[in-house]
């Protein structure tokens, strides 16, 4: 069976090869828009929106501080008592200080346990211990107490889920 010049079982390879490799590119170039569109919103504040339609594929949005308050701003007549860019910028800012917040306060935790942690390896060492969980609780002051009654349930659970795992694994297997 004859075929036309060009039509053949290569040709097809070349024209899939050649969809795939225009698939890769725009993929890597859409990825490349939003992440650079990320960067200039995070450092410069910006009103920035981004609406891309692809030929084949589900559409491409961004918006800093939020898409549709982006638009809102720049449409006229759209007045449907959603938030402006202005307003939404000022929720993301005030998201962002509260978001602060809660960093400084887990930093404040994370040095309050690690005293605590300091305190029991002193005790530990001063007691001669091998071990942490082997030190005397009256070495330790009443704010560490919690914490350690705390380190101590987390490593019975770690040993028993240990054990568990070890006794399933000497099972025999089952019959069928």
């Amino acid at each position: 069976m004859a075929t036309a010049r060009g039509t053949g079982p290569g040709r097809q390879d070349e024209d899939i090869r050649q969809s795939r490799l225009l698939t890769r590119r725009i993929n890597y170039r859409r990825d490349k828009l939003l992440h650079d569109a990320w960067e200039v919103s995070e450092l410069f504040a910006p009103h920035l929106a981004i609406l891309a339609f692809p030929a084949a594929g589900n559409p491409v949005l961004f918006g800093s501080p939020t898409l549709h308050s982006v638009l809102r701003s720049f449409l006229a007549g759209a007045d449907d008592g959603t938030e402006t860019a202005a307003e939404a910028a000022a929720r993301v800012a005030a998201m962002r200080r509260e978001a602060g917040w809660f960093e400084a306060l887990v930093s404040q935790e994370q040095a309050r346990l690690h005293a605590v942690a300091c305190k029991v390896k002193a005790a530990q060492e001063e007691q001669g211990r091998e071990h942490w969980w082997e030190v005397d609780v009256d070495a330790l002051g009443e704010a560490e107490l919690p914490e350690f009654a705390t380190a101590l349930d987390a490593l019975r659970a770690d040993v028993l889920r240990r054990l568990a795992m070890l006794a399933e694994a000497r099972k025999p297997p089952r019959r069928q």
